[in-house]
């Protein structure tokens, strides 16, 4: 199956750098005014999704007859980018890479992680890639990160959480308890020449890479 890769309105400034992150084959997803990002990427939108309140009108005009697009209400209770992640889902989608999900607007970036939670608990794979570092969440399978970058921090969004191991790093645990109030798992380093191994008994946690 092809990987779902979602596109919304938030800040996306290297392009270059997400390019690197998209594969041959990927289904693009454009929800309202992340249309914008197009031309950036360099892709053409199999799909857009939006009440278009953020959408260049001009922009989704040039496209709208290449691909389906979807028109939502503006007053519902899902976001544009969970809408569209729901509808990949539907569709029959596993694996999804989200981009433009940060920016300036902390309350839908909050919500576009949040959506990492969601796929998870659907047993999909799920990356949001930002300007400056990948997020995903770990749990019982862990979750494996090589020396490249330059630190991963281990972050509590979902409760407290228990039989936490973090192995080949400069600041290990083992079995530890993390609660939500107190983000422990803040900037970590993965150990030169070893590859980091993030696990979790009870609970889930977001990891963060930063290049």
């Amino acid at each position: 199956m092809r990987r779902c890769v979602v596109i919304s309105a938030g800040e996306i400034r290297d392009y270059a750098r997400a390019r690197d992150l998209l594969r041959e084959g990927d289904f693009f997803v454009f929800c309202d005014g992340g249309l914008a990002h197009a031309d950036g990427l360099c892709v053409k939108p199999d799909l857009i999704v939006g009440d278009f309140d953020s959408c260049n009108s001009d922009v989704l005009l040039n496209w709208q007859d290449c691909c389906e697009v979807i028109q939502l209400p503006r007053e519902k209770d899902d976001t544009d980018t969970l809408y569209a992640v729901k509808l990949a889902v539907e569709r029959g989608f596993d694996d999804f890479l989200l981009l433009g999900s940060m920016g300036a607007r902390f309350d839908h970036a909050f919500a576009n992680v949040s959506i990492l939670l969601y796929l998870d608990g659907l047993g999909k794979n799920a990356v949001l890639a930002d300007d400056y570092s990948t997020m995903q969440v770990a749990g019982k399978n862990p979750l494996y990160i090589d020396d490249g970058c330059s630190y991963f921090s281990v972050l509590t969004i979902a409760g407290n959480v228990s039989g936490v191991s973090i192995k080949n790093a400069k600041y290990p645990l083992e079995n530890a308890r993390l609660n939500s109030d107190f983000q422990l798992g803040v900037s970590n380093e993965v150990l030169p020449g070893h590859t980091a191994e993030v696990s979790v008994e009870h609970g889930r946690v977001l990891v963060v890479v930063v290049a």
